[in-house]
Parts: C-alpha cells; structure tokens; sequence
C-alpha cells in the first residue's frame, strides 16, 4: 500500500513540477536585429512579460501561440503559423528555462544565469524616458544595456536582467543582436505555461540536439528522400549552417 501511495505522489509531481505559473505586472514589446550569419540579418518583434522576479521572453508570433491568443482559421496548426526565432525563455524562483520547438521536436535546459554588470554615468533619452548605461560580458560578447529606474521591474530581453530597472535597449558591441524597447503596457493576466511536454536535456545535450534537429538530415524528417535527394539536402544543409553560425551565445557556457 506504501509503495502505491509513494508512486502516486511521484506521478503527481512529475506532472506538474513543471507547470509555471506567475503573475506579471508588465507587457514589454521589443524590436530587434539580428545579425544570424553570412548574409543573414533578420528583423524580429519580441515580447517579454513578467514581474521583477519571474517572466517569459519569446518572439511576437509565438508568443501568442503559446498564450492561446493566436485564433487560427479552421484545419491550421499554429505550429506551423510561428516566427524565425524559436527559442523561448522563461525564469521562474531564479531558474531559467529555454525551450524550442522544430518540427515535431520540443526540447528545453534549465540553467542558472548569473550576470555581473557595470553601471556607468551615461544616459540617453529613449521612447522619451530617460536611461542609464550598464555592461556586462557574457556568451562570450560585450553587451551595453540601457535601463530605466522609471519602471522597477528587473527585466530584459533573453536571460538578461539583474538592474535595478527594466531594459530599454540592449546591444552587443559587434552590433549583431539589437534590442530596442517599442512599448510597455500594464499586465493583469496570470501567465501560466507547461514544459512538460518538452524533453529535458543538461545544456550541452540540448545545444547538440538541437544541431541535429535543424542541420542534418533529422531536419527533414517525416519526408520520403531517395538516394539521389540526399546530396540536394546536405548542400541545403550547408548553407543553412553558414546562414546560421552566429548564435546570440559564442561562447554558451561562459
């Protein structure tokens, strides 16, 4: 009877360890660019929703799709209505997740993410809000924040958050990823989201997993390729690796 009662709670909390639910007090919209690689520069709407400790950062389009606000026309997958940037952040008590979806696939890490910034005197006038420097090295770039005191929530786009005020812009020096405020509006929702249906890997699986979800031949998965094919698909392959050898993180476990 012990035993029975021992799985039942296991089951219980396997189900729902990863349900995370909070309650966010802003909605922050962000455009960027990106610089993805060789002759790749992408331009992508983000949105990022939280409070001072807990939030959720994704692409605009996806965004939607995973709050069940995108209402699609009859017989279409949202799955396949979904924007360029598919990794998704969420931190909940400190713990960062990053989940991704390609296809069939749906894959997450868990990581701690520890940031050390450097405040500097400069401001600048943004969305006409008054904003100060911050830098920090992380990933292996040199990124320059400027945040606002006006707004007290400790939020930023990806993993990046920690000043005492919500991120207006943030850049790396070699200028290839670029986030730049649009609007902030008040958040009175309860935001809730389950990874179970993500696989969880330790950082570097999920890192190699998603490689060979999106730049092998696991990438066409599903379609019926015949010898002669292969080749076309490994050159369509290649060029998507060049197009796509400039992740956000150079270095992911600096």
């Amino acid at each position: 009877m012990a035993k029975i009662y021992l799985l039942t709670v296991f089951l219980f909390f396997k189900t729902f360890a990863q349900k995370i639910e909070f309650e966010p007090t802003v909605k922050v919209s962000y455009d960027a660019s990106l610089n993805l690689g060789e002759r790749n520069q992408h331009f992508q709407k983000f949105v990022l929703i939280g409070n001072s400790q807990d939030y959720y950062f994704a692409a605009a389009q996806n965004y939607l799709n995973d709050t069940g606000q995108y209402k699609a026309k009859a017989n279409v997958d949202t799955q396949t209505v979904s924007d360029y940037f598919q990794e998704r952040s969420i931190r909940k008590n400190g713990m960062t997740s990053i989940f991704f979806k390609y296809g069939d696939g749906k894959i997450r890490y868990n990581e701690n993410v520890s940031l050390r910034w450097v405040l500097y005197g400069e401001t600048k006038i943004i969305n006409g809000v008054k904003c100060q420097m911050a830098a920090t090295n992380k990933f292996g770039r040199r990124w320059i924040a400027y945040f606002s005191k006006e707004y007290p929530q400790s939020l930023g786009p990806y993993k990046f958050n920690g000043l005492p005020g919500l991120i207006f812009e943030l850049y790396d020096t070699k200028e290839d990823y670029h986030f730049t405020l649009t609007k902030v509006e008040k958040y009175d929702r309860d935001f809730e989201f389950n990874l179970n249906e993500f696989k969880n890997y330790s950082k570097d699986k999920y890192l190699k997993a998603k490689f060979n979800m999106e730049c092998t031949l696991s990438a066409f998965t599903g379609l019926e390729i015949g010898a002669e094919e292969i080749k076309y698909y490994e050159s369509l392959l290649e060029k998507r690796k060049k197009m796509e050898n400039n992740p956000i993180e150079l270095k992911p476990f600096e």
